[in-house]
């Protein structure tokens, strides 16, 4: 009975017009409110809130509060403050909260909204990077950073992969990404600055750390632009040719010319 009464809420929202004044946002909050009041008594406050979409503010999410008149009402709500345990949660972000409180807490501070990947640490920190694995993560890393910088792009035919890109194209690559993640300027990456890669979405993220400290060549705890194209550049291609047994950018692989990316 409880599921038939939630799906026919659902369909009452998706077929209900917009109708109000005043900013988008705020016509779809009150028209989702209006639109569960019929409901209220007849279906608990909690799972009222389970199929309501919180449109204003940003970032806020549904909680059951007391209205004027003492009744349990779902509410679209910024979290002032969170209880000290809760189950950490993975956002869409890459960033591990100590609870969705904290999540909407400050998706509401910074107005924008934030999706949770899944329940749990976004890094299991167990996991062992092997070096099978470190010895592949060069090129995975290089072929997500080619992922990242054609997000949103227009191409007139497919891109080429990355084993058809030039030396100089990969080179150029690495570099580009260097000077994004060096946050200060300074020319050299630490591992704090590595923390914009730990996403759930990058393989083998396990192996930054290490592979970090790998290229770190004079052990001060820094990596300079010209350790960094070495470690992900050559690496990469020395990777790939023991792999596949034939070098990167080979007309064996790619016979056309490549585009300039």
């Amino acid at each position: 009975m409880r599921c038939i009464m939630r799906l026919v809420i659902l369909v009452t929202l998706a077929l209900r017009p917009e109708t109000g004044m005043g900013g988008r946002a705020q016509r779809k909050q009150r028209l989702a409110e209006e639109s569960l009041r019929p409901y209220l008594g007849r279906v608990s406050p909690e799972d009222l809130c389970d199929v309501m979409t919180c449109h204003s503010p940003i970032g806020s999410w549904c909680q059951v509060v007391t209205d004027g008149s003492g009744t349990l009402v779902p509410k679209c709500v910024c979290p002032q403050t969170c209880p000290r345990r809760g189950a950490p949660v993975c956002s869409a972000l890459g960033k591990t909260y100590a609870s969705e409180c904290l999540l909407r807490k400050e998706s509401c501070r910074k107005r924008r909204r934030t999706g949770i990947v899944h329940t749990g640490p976004c890094v299991v920190p167990r996991e062992v990077c092997t070096d099978i694995e470190l010895g592949q993560f060069p090129y995975r890393l290089l072929d997500w950073f080619l992922l990242l910088s054609r997000m949103g792009g227009s191409h007139a035919s497919a891109p080429p992969p990355q084993s058809c890109l030039s030396h100089a194209q990969r080179t150029a690559l690495a570099q580009r990404w260097f000077a994004q993640l060096d946050r200060n300027g300074d020319g050299k990456l630490s591992r704090r600055d590595l923390r914009k890669l730990r996403y759930k979405q990058m393989p083998l993220e396990r192996c930054a750390r290490r592979f970090l400290r790998s290229c770190d060549s004079d052990r001060n705890r820094k990596v300079t632009l010209q350790e960094w194209t070495g470690c992900l550049v050559d690496r990469s291609e020395r990777w790939f040719q023991d792999f596949m047994s034939v070098k990167m950018g080979s007309h064996k692989l790619c016979p056309v010319s490549i585009p300039r990316l």
